[in-house]
């Protein structure tokens, strides 16, 4: 598990890199060379994609999505793990149905052939981002869960 945690923070810090310099790249170009890169501003948006839905796995593990704080802090201890259980079962639900969605768009665009303006890079490769958080994120909530199950709270600073 401690690799797919690696995995995931490596790959959207690497992207986060990857975007931060291109972004600055094609600033600079435009702004003092009158160049645009073709195809910078397609790679960010792409990668924004990916950054999101893994990184929403990442805030499911580390217990940063859905907090209702207000309400967290004014019930008692089981109380609150009752409320953490149901938020977990309803967003296990939405990320099921984020993963048949996904997974059908995914196939629907594969079967289309599309590939992306610039980069020409084949969209289901894009819209894959999906049904990976998704499926992510499935795993970290299902995590979560059988902690609260069996110890009653999460720790979210363990790693």
């Amino acid at each position: 598990m401690k690799y797919v945690k690696k995995i995931e923070e490596y790959f959207v810090g690497l992207l986060i890199l990857l975007v931060s310099v291109g972004l600055f790249i094609n600033i600079i170009s435009r702004e003092i060379f009158k160049y645009n890169f073709d195809g910078t501003e397609e790679f960010i948006r792409y990668s924004m994609i990916y950054i999101t839905f893994i990184g929403m796995a990442i805030c499911f593990r580390k217990g940063l999505h859905v907090g209702v704080d207000l309400l967290m802090t004014s019930l008692k201890t089981d109380r609150k793990r009752y409320l953490q259980l149901l938020i977990n079962i309803l967003a296990l639900v939405f990320m099921i149905f984020l993963v048949k969605y996904g997974v059908d768009l995914v196939m629907f665009s594969y079967n289309s052939g599309q590939i992306s303006p610039s980069l020409e890079i084949k969209t289901y490769m894009i819209y894959l981002a999906i049904p990976v958080g998704a499926l992510l994120s499935i795993l970290h909530i299902s995590i979560n869960t059988i902690k609260l199950l069996k110890n009653k709270s999460i720790d979210f600073n363990e790693e």
